[in-house]
């Protein structure tokens, strides 16, 4: 394996090596990233409710 390679998949050292200097796109996406789906997109149905955490009412989707 090629030493420079495996320290360059490193998101940290991408982001510093490349022109991603933010972090906020090629540098830290990786196949395994990449091919995830938000859990919302596969839901059955949105449902409306109430939030029970401080019982003021706030409404919430539950998905």
């Amino acid at each position: 394996m090629n030493l420079r390679r495996s320290f360059l998949g490193w998101p940290v050292l991408r982001q510093a090596a490349g022109s991603d200097r933010l972090g906020r796109g090629s540098a830290v996406s990786s196949p395994r990233t990449t091919d995830y789906t938000a859990r919302t997109e596969t839901a059955d149905r949105v449902v409306g409710s109430v939030c029970p955490y401080c019982a003021v009412g706030c409404a919430q989707k539950v998905y």
